[in-house]
């Protein structure tokens, strides 16, 4: 027999913040406002009539109706997409999802997949979020960030090490040598992709320097409008050394100081399972290669 059911938008915003248990993080990754996200939520519990969530001023935990409904409804709406998906899915068309930051990295390298492989379209989705689940989200690949499971898990391919080094332009450097722009370091404005910054923060640890602070600070949202205002002169950038690889290669940003700080974390693709294909493989050997 038929019964109500509460809508998929509601269900998909109860698993992912379920997940991450974040509101804020949630919102980002659906692409939505924190007061949509949490509108859906009071909708769903008030459309089931039970509590999914207990909120405290510390955050967010799941109730045991919110706990025993997740995995249930992750399934089902993961189960609902592959289905979709069976019927409406592009056999040369590969769907990838990837963080806006990789984008100098990748582009260069889509080209080249186009040129060797013009039958197959990729179709990119920038995100801010580095972390990524296939399910309820409809992709063939993800680059991800992190520190990927140990042993690696199937369908998981490393591509490179994050290395953090303080990155500027040739007019920002002036000709000074490692030594005196170290010495100076402080007196120009810092960029930082982060609220925290903790790539700043990582790399003068480990240059002994953790005591040395700017006069000026300057936050950009992702790391890609940061590194970008460095190459036009507006700072320096903790970036890393692998996705400035194309500014650093044709002089727009110059890597002036040694110390290149390894972090433990890896951009990485992941592939999903279940559209295991040609194109699929092709594009993840191009990429690897």
């Amino acid at each position: 027999m038929y019964r109500h059911l509460p809508s998929t938008k509601a269900l998909r915003a109860f698993v992912v913040t379920a997940q991450c248990l974040n509101i804020t993080r949630a919102a980002a990754e659906l692409n939505l406002t924190q007061g949509a996200v949490s509108r859906q939520l009071t909708a769903l519990e008030e459309d089931i009539g039970v509590p999914l969530f207990a909120r405290h001023a510390r955050g967010l935990a799941l109730t045991v109706a919110g706990a025993t409904l997740l995995p249930e409804v992750a399934r089902a709406l993961d189960n609902l997409a592959l289905a979709i998906d069976q019927l409406s899915v592009d056999k040369n068309r590969i769907r990838l999802k990837a963080p806006s930051c990789i984008t100098y990295w990748l582009m260069p390298k889509l080209n080249a997949f186009y040129s060797t492989f013009p039958e197959i379209d990729v179709e990119l989705t920038s995100t801010t979020n580095h972390n990524f689940k296939f399910a309820p989200d409809v992709f063939d690949a993800a680059i991800c960030y992190g520190k990927p499971d140990i042993p690696l898990q199937p369908n998981t391919y490393p591509l490179f090490d994050e290395v953090l080094t303080p990155l500027c332009n040739a007019e920002t450097l002036a000709g000074r040598d490692a030594n005196t722009f170290i010495k100076q370091l402080h007196q120009h404005p810092w960029l930082h992709a982060s609220s925290d910054q903790r790539d700043w923060k990582c790399w003068l640890q480990q240059a002994d320097l953790s005591g040395l602070r700017s006069d000026r600070n300057q936050h950009f949202p992702t790391l890609d409008l940061a590194t970008s205002a460095a190459a036009r002169g507006f700072g320096i950038v903790v970036g890393d050394i692998n996705l400035a690889c194309n500014e650093l290669d044709n002089g727009r940003l110059l890597a002036p100081l040694p110390l290149h700080v390894k972090t433990g974390n890896q951009y990485f693709l992941q592939t999903s399972k279940r559209r295991h294909n040609e194109c699929l493989v092709a594009f993840t050997e191009f990429l690897l290669a």
